[in-house]
């Protein structure tokens, strides 16, 4: 399964989610095997610098990586309808915390 969260670097574990989704300047891409870290890697949001727009762009950089699942804070709803027609999970993510954290914090849940 692959993961992404939208980030303010790029750090990639070490980084902090970021408190936007379709505006964040990065996205780090995790991808998770019989819950263990199996790959991590980050890429630039074209989205980020867009005056409209950058929802349907942002998902479909995300959808276009491969990705099952989006942990962020808040959605617009118009990101929210676009991540859902194109089938990628939304999942929640404290802004301003660690990716570390919020990639741990999920993976327990998968176990419980």
């Amino acid at each position: 399964m692959k993961v992404a969260i939208p980030t303010e670097t790029e750090k990639g574990l070490r980084d902090n989610v970021s408190d936007v989704f379709s505006r964040a300047p990065t996205f780090t891409i995790i991808t998770i095997t019989d819950g263990k870290i199996e790959d991590v890697h980050v890429i630039k949001n074209k989205a980020a610098e867009m005056d409209q727009g950058a929802g349907p762009l942002a998902a479909r950089i995300l959808k276009e990586n491969g990705v099952d699942l989006i942990l962020s804070g808040e959605l617009g709803p118009g990101a929210r309808n676009i991540l859902e027609t194109i089938e990628i999970k939304i999942g929640s993510a404290e802004p301003g915390q660690k990716v570390n954290d919020t990639i741990d914090a999920w993976i327990k849940e998968l176990d419980t």
